[in-house]
């Protein structure tokens, strides 16, 4: 009988930290807060970062869970694109790219623009996921600032 450790600990060990970050920065975000109207308050983008950050972070915990208690050892994904210095230094341009065409064609057409060219860089080839991914979450966030927090963006 081995006793190795699995690869999943790791994630577990990283999920609990960014959720120790999250608390940290939550935590700092409501000590900013001046008791006025949360929308023009400094305290509310870091405590959405935050709370981003959480969910991700129980995300991260409950899948590495869910391996070491199936005995998963294998790699998180088989398939999908290799990681690569190229790929990161292209995945930086394409960000460069985005904050350059922002202010002239808006945040709704650049950011879909955006989004599908990172889906092909990361190996996403399913189009309809791609077009899902890049229409809808651009109009959420769109939708969320403009009518919820009433933020006009670019």
């Amino acid at each position: 009988m081995t006793n190795a450790r699995s690869p999943w600990t790791g994630n577990l060990r990283h999920g609990v930290f960014f959720l120790a970050v999250a608390a940290l920065f939550g935590r700092q975000g409501f000590a900013v807060h001046d008791g006025g109207q949360w929308s023009l308050s400094p305290a509310l983008f870091p405590l959405i970062l935050s709370g981003g950050l959480a969910l991700l972070s129980f995300a991260l915990i409950g899948q590495a869970l869910l391996r070491i208690r199936a005995g998963d050892e294998g790699p998180s994904r088989k398939d999908g694109a290799p990681i690569s210095p190229m790929r990161a230094s292209l995945a930086f341009l394409l960000c460069v790219l985005y904050a350059l065409a922002l202010p002239r064609t808006g945040f709704l057409p650049s950011s879909a623009f955006f989004l599908a060219l990172f889906c092909l860089l990361v190996g996403e080839r399913r189009a309809a996921r791609i077009a899902a991914l890049s229409l809808v979450s651009p109009a959420v966030i769109y939708l969320l600032f403009r009518h919820g927090l009433n933020v006009l963006l670019p």
